[in-house]
This record gives structure tokens, sequence and C-alpha cells, in this order.
């Protein structure tokens, strides 16, 4: 079974060595000391700084630096993640580099969210990035966001139903489950927001709420995509007011009186 600690410190050993490495941050859950922490089942995932100019050239050797960690049974180059590799009993790490220009905008999430600094070789400059770090978001902003894309996408997926576009349809549904997360989360801690946990709605949101987004949330099915329309529409609306009751944010109602029933109608069709 793989060590992750130890692969922390032997990778940490392996990079300070390494000339075009400016520095490592460790980030994710096995950087945290309190909230939720690691599992056997968690990826381990480290940021790795390059110079600027010896971006292209560290890349090479990626691959033969996983090897010195581990059985490893592929790498790749994920499209969300940067450099991934699987090991043989299935434990995941993730590599994702950054230039030392690009510290500001990799290192620009809430300072809630831990990281551990294993090396630093930068003159300063990681430091500067992760005191700039915001210590809240704008709730009431982030609140306004998710109700109007959440709005938007609902106007998707019913127009996707409408075409016979069942799997689009449910497919922004999706999207619009990850709104309501986000509005259950605020409605109840705003800091769970912080953390960006929807990965982790089981652990942090109520019994209720995890039925609701059951209910929500359709198999690949033309009756069951048609029922978590409906239900989500009422389940979008009812959760938006209650966010903005409880902090006083304010609520278009005329976008839902305009939309809503619109979207109801459309549906009653195919009842």
């Amino acid at each position: 079974m793989s060590n992750p600690q130890q692969i922390i410190i032997k990778l940490t050993e392996i990079l300070q060595e390494n000339s075009n490495v400016a520095g490592l941050v460790l980030v994710g859950s096995y950087a945290r000391e309190n909230g939720y922490q690691a599992t056997e089942y968690s990826d381990l995932e480290l940021y790795i700084i390059v110079r600027n100019e010896k971006a292209e050239d560290f890349e090479k050797e990626l691959l033969e630096i996983v090897n010195k960690l581990g059985q490893v049974v592929f790498s790749y180059k994920n499209r969300w993640a940067g450099f991934s590799t699987v090991f043989d009993d299935l434990f995941r790490l993730e590599l994702p580099l950054a230039k030392l220009r690009e510290l500001d905008s990799v290192f620009s999430r809430p300072i809630s969210q831990t990281v551990k600094v294993l090396i630093d070789k930068t003159n300063g400059e990681l430091k500067k990035a992760l005191d700039k770090r915001p210590k809240t978001i704008d709730f009431q902003k982030s609140f306004e966001y998710q109700v109007l894309d959440a709005w938007y996408m609902l106007v998707a997926a019913v127009q996707y139903y409408k075409k016979g576009e069942i799997w689009s349809s449910r497919s922004v549904l999706q999207i619009v489950m990850s709104s309501i997360i986000k509005l259950m989360e605020l409605l109840q801690d705003p800091d769970l927001l912080l953390l960006e946990n929807n990965k982790r709605v089981e652990l942090f949101l109520s019994k209720l709420q995890i039925n609701l987004l059951k209910k929500a949330s359709p198999p690949y099915d033309k009756e069951q995509v048609y029922n978590a329309l409906n239900h989500i529409i009422e389940i979008f609306s009812e959760i938006s007011k209650k966010v903005a009751k409880k902090y006083n944010y304010e609520y278009k109602i005329e976008i839902e009186n305009e939309i809503k029933p619109k979207l109801q109608k459309l549906l009653k069709k195919d009842s």
C-alpha cells in the first residue's frame, strides 16, 4: 500500500535538488489538520513551482520522478489536475505545475483551504502570493451568481429535454445541482463554501438536504429526467428564498415569476 507521507518526503528530497524547481506546496486533504481529512481513498496533490523558462524542460522529467515514488501503472496529463499518476494499489498522485509568474492566480483561493509549503526557493514570492489570499468571499455576490446561473441552466435543461436530447438535459441538471449544493452550504454554514467541498456533501449537508438532492438526481432515463426537472425547479426556488430570507439578500423574484411558469408549462405538455 502506498504511504502518502513517505511519498511526500521522497518527492521533497528529489525536488529540493532540482534546479528547475522553485517550490513545492502540498494542498488538499493531506494538508489539513482539521476539518475533513484524507482517507485511504483520497488523492495526494502537490503544486510544483517551476522557474518560468524551465517549465517545458521540467515537465519531461516528471515521468522519471514518479517512477521513483512507487510502482506506477500509468501517468498522463489530466485536463483538470495536470500531471497525474496511478500506482499499482490505485493510489492517485496529482502534480500540477505552476510557473513563478502564475503564483497569484494559482494560489488565489481563501486561506481556509489549507496549504503546506514544503520547498520555497522563490525569494519570498511564494509567501507574498499566499499572504494575499482572501480570508473570505463575497457570499452575497456568490448567491446572486448561483441564482442567475441556475435559472439559465434550467432553461437550457428543459429545452434540451424538449428537443429529445435526454443525456444533454441530464448533464445540464448536474450543473444546476452544483449551484443548489452551494446554496445549501450557504444556508447551512457560509464557511462551507470557503472549502469548496461539493464532493463531500454527505458530510456537511443535512439528511433533509441530501434527500432533496437524491430526489433531483436522475439516471439516464427520460421519465426520471422529466421528474427531476420538475423537482429541481421547485427545490431551487425554495432554497433560494430561504437563503435570501436568512441573510437578507435580494432575491429577484421577478426573474422567477417570468421563467418558472414558462418552464413548467413546457414540461406540462409532456405529462
